[in-house]
């Protein structure tokens, strides 16, 4: 028998980190005021279900103590070893029809075969069906003396209203670390499990506020009667607090030579990229709250920073061809200050600002408007993008292009540039060649050409310009798009999101 089975809590007193819940359960108990049905909330692994058949157990039970099944009567023997009938688990994940809610409101009438009272546990609840939950809605309302309802779920936010206006609710939290700790080392000493305290500090981190999860990695990692933290480390992938500090320090000293080496070594040594970062989000979110606390307003922004770039290292991980390069860029942005976009328009860019220079219809300016720069700012700036550029070339910006596109968040610019073709790169501008010109105007747009220029900076962290150029040649044959597609039928594709199926 797995240990999550062999410990699941068999009386009140056992069932850890719900103390809210048990109480009140407890109370309701103890004066005879059962609600007929129950409404279990929260997270996987924290004890919805092991409480249902607790109050299950308690309801049926033939002698039972302040609240405490007595363990010792036919029925709690009976509902611990899972052979009492009268206590139907019901698994919605499997069972969501309408037809399965219909057998059972037939055999709802029927007496109890042996315990008091028949109790149903529906798990996962919020699987049924809209119209499983009607026909289930009649009876939650009106159901027979002899009926306990206890429906559970992970996914509170889509139970019908109609439902939860008629179950008491209670939220399950996730355990507490200390509490998991505890009942790990308990476990572990009942098991004769050498279990060394690092290492049940590391998987109570790793379930994140699931027991079940924690008593499951308990048993897989034991190895010979042994849990030792390195082997926890090593199967886990986990790269444990030293590392956490030291990239920490590296970023607080802007050691970002040091920083990609530390990211470097974790790599080498096969250790979970992704985890990691996840790790660190909790690291530098626990030091923002510590700087909240004081009142340093000043530390609270930079860490604010610091949690944008390693957010969208996180989220970018799954896109990335390269597993260490979105750690990497986020190193980089959190040491190197960011310059600004140059988000002027062509003219504005290349000739000096007067009003006869601006043209007619100029491009629409951004919500967050750019600071003032003078000109010789601006030419030291573009001085610095060439210097850049100059060590990128065309062949590395054909290798990123796949990652280019999947960086884009904009839906229209993201199909736009698929259906284009990269040209050329000369200096700080990249040429993007389309076979209609429908499709070059449509990069033209402001909107989208930045929504391209912002990718390109976050994958070469350069800022590149984006020229829209017509190849006549292509057609509509352009990679990723269709092969002979007219004019009109290209424009239509574009403005309905749409794609050519051969």
């Amino acid at each position: 028998m797995s240990l999550y089975r062999k410990y699941r809590p068999q009386s009140f007193a056992n069932l850890v980190g719900q103390d809210h819940i048990r109480t009140t359960l407890m109370n309701a108990l103890k004066s005879d005021k059962v609600n007929h049905a129950y409404l279990f909330t929260g997270p996987r692994g924290t004890g919805k279900t092991s409480t249902a058949r607790l109050v299950a157990k308690a309801i049926n039970c033939l002698n039972l103590k302040e609240g405490e099944p007595c363990e010792e009567c036919d029925i709690c023997k009976d509902i611990t070893d899972g052979r009492l009938i009268d206590l139907i688990e019901i698994d919605a994940a499997s069972n969501r029809g309408i037809d399965e809610i219909r057998d059972l409101r037939e055999k709802i009438n029927f007496s109890p075969t042996r315990a008091k009272s028949k109790v149903y546990i529906i798990d996962e609840v919020h699987m049924l069906t809209k119209e499983a939950f009607n026909a289930l809605l009649k009876t939650l309302e009106e159901p027979p003396a002899h009926v306990y309802f206890i429906l559970a779920t992970t996914e509170v936010h889509k139970i019908p209203e109609t439902i939860l206006s008629r179950c008491q609710r209670f939220d399950f939290k996730r355990i507490e670390h200390a509490v998991m700790v505890e009942r790990l080392a308990s476990i572990a000493e009942q098991e004769k499990i050498e279990a060394e305290p690092k290492a049940l500090d590391a998987i109570s981190h790793v379930a994140q506020g699931g027991l079940r999860d924690a008593i499951g990695l308990l048993e897989q990692l034991t190895v010979a009667g042994k849990l030792t933290f390195d082997h926890v480390l090593e199967v886990l992938g986990i790269s444990g607090k030293v590392s956490l500090e030291k990239l920490y320090g590296f970023l607080q000293a802007q050691e970002t030579g040091n920083a990609i080496e530390e990211i470097g070594a974790l790599y080498k040594e096969g250790y979970d990229l992704t985890q990691f970062t996840k790790d660190f989000l909790e690291l530098l979110r626990q030091k923002m709250l510590e700087q909240v606390r004081v009142g340093n307003n000043n530390e609270v922004n930079r860490l604010l920073a610091w949690i944008g770039h390693f957010q969208h290292a996180y989220e970018g991980a799954k896109f990335s061809t390269i597993p260490q390069l979105p750690l990497e860029v986020a190193v980089v942005q959190s040491c190197i200050p960011r310059p600004a976009p140059i988000i002027a328009n062509d003219e504005r860019q290349h000739a000096s600002i007067s009003p006869k220079n601006i043209p007619a219809a100029p491009t629409p300016p951004r919500k967050i408007p750019a600071p003032a720069m003078t000109q010789n700012t601006m030419e030291d700036r573009s001085h610095q993008t060439l210097q850049k550029a100059a060590a990128l070339s065309f062949e590395m910006l054909e290798t990123q292009w796949p990652l280019i596109i999947k960086t884009i968040k904009n839906v229209t610019a993201k199909r736009t540039l698929s259906s284009g073709k990269l040209a050329a790169f000369e200096g700080a501008e990249v040429h993007i060649a389309f076979g209609t010109q429908f499709h070059a105007n449509k990069l033209k747009e402001f909107a989208n050409r930045l929504a391209v220029e912002e990718a390109l900076f976050m994958v070469f962290q350069v800022q590149l310009k984006v020229v829209p150029v017509v190849d006549a040649s292509l057609g509509a044959g352009t990679e990723g798009a269709p092969q002979a597609v007219d004019e009109k039928t290209s424009q239509l594709l574009a403005m309905m999101g749409g794609e050519m199926i051969e």
